[in-house]
């Protein structure tokens, strides 16, 4: 595995899902990990050593901001540089050839050719990731850095396809997106936690939205529902308590919600919420894991028509903050309702297993060995 994050249980979403597919290929098959990422903790470390073994190939800042730099004057996105630099991703072809098949997470991972069959998972498209980022609510000048990055994006996952056996995506939209050859298998995000109890008197938040707030699109969602949605609630249910979680959101300029900041795990506060809003509109790309973490944690869940269509997880369906409101109020009445809503989101859950989703990615990696072996 070559991965531009290292790989991490607390992670962000290509390093959590990076971490997952190697503990369960790791029961079956030798995994090498290798990373110009330093692990984020001795605790980190031991977790993937215990599955993998693990390559740290790091770079210092000056070679990440030469490669970034480098990379954009030369109309390359810059993440690529910065992400992956040159030295470290020497290190990487001077690996490859021990090993019968590559998987590189995300297109910031891939430089060139392997020289062995390789898989790439893109996770998000991030060309559109970044076109929507260019039109989102940041600053003009961070607006037109994100449309330049969207373009050279485009550019470089065309081209990185042709270094890959096989692409892999979280969401159907994200594959309408890449290139059709290879072939993109839609492999979704997978949930690798606990699955809690519904009801109990201990669940004393009404609403609650978990996430990372440096995030743009989850920043946005936390501003939506304190200036709109929580505003409607409380036209409704006066007395509403509602909170937003996460690492950074001290940083959140909200008025009328509680904020809980970089706190250690937000499955604390999940299990104490009655229902948890999943506000996200188009402004991002792949799946979002809280939608996954909300219906584990034994919550209602509403969330927006956008996020929904990622996973096929029972929840109620608003698009509009009269609607998240009206959506919401009908479940905080409604216990006996509010509760089988949230039974039947975490039975489906089931199907996003880590074992689950890494069976259709040994799929994919067995059937791009074998094609490259019946070629030689």
């Amino acid at each position: 595995m070559v991965a531009c994050r290292f790989p991490e249980a607390g992670g962000k979403g290509d390093a959590l899902r990076a971490f997952a597919f190697v503990r369960e290929l790791a029961s079956r098959h030798d995994v090498t990990v290798v990373t110009p990422a330093p692990p984020p903790s001795a605790r980190a470390e031991a977790a993937l050593r215990e599955h993998a073994v693990v390559e740290v190939r790091p770079a210092r800042a000056p070679a990440r901001v030469l490669g970034a730099g480098g990379a954009a004057l030369r109309g390359r996105p810059g993440q690529v540089g910065w992400m992956m630099p040159r030295a470290s991703w020497a290190s990487v072809l001077a690996l490859a050839p021990g090993h019968d098949v590559a998987l590189a997470v995300t297109v910031r991972s891939i430089r060139g050719p392997l020289g062995i069959p390789t898989v790439l998972d893109h996770v998000d498209a991030l060309s559109l990731n970044m076109r929507r980022r260019g039109d989102g609510p940041e600053s003009p000048l961070r607006r037109l850095a994100a449309r330049r990055e969207a373009q050279a994006l485009a550019r470089y996952e065309r081209r990185a396809a042709g270094w890959a056996d096989a692409q892999v995506v979280t969401a159907r939209e994200d594959a309408g997106e890449l290139p059709s050859r290879p072939a993109v298998t839609v492999i979704p995000a997978a949930w690798d936690g606990t699955v809690a109890e519904t009801g109990g008197a201990d669940r004393d938040i009404d609403v609650i939205f978990t996430g990372d707030m440096a995030y743009p699109p989850n920043r946005v969602a936390a501003e939506w529902l304190a200036e709109e949605i929580a505003p409607a609630l409380r036209r409704r249910r006066p007395g509403a308590r509602v909170m937003v979680v996460g690492r950074g959101a001290a940083r959140l300029r909200l008025a009328g919600v509680e904020i809980a900041s970089d706190v250690p795990s937000l499955a604390g506060y999940l299990a104490r919420a009655r229902v948890a809003v999943v506000p996200l509109r188009a402004l991002g790309t792949g799946s979002p894991n809280k939608l996954l973490e909300a219906a584990s944690s034994g919550a209602a869940v509403v969330a927006t028509s956008w996020a929904a269509a990622r996973f096929d997880v029972p929840c109620l369906l608003a698009d509009d903050a009269e609607e998240f409101a009206a959506s919401i109020e009908r479940l905080l009445r409604d216990e006996a309702g509010r509760d089988d809503l949230a039974r039947r989101a975490r039975r489906a859950i089931e199907d996003y297993s880590v074992a689950r989703t890494v069976m259709r990615l040994e799929a994919v990696l067995t059937d791009v060995v074998v094609a490259r072996s019946a070629r030689v």
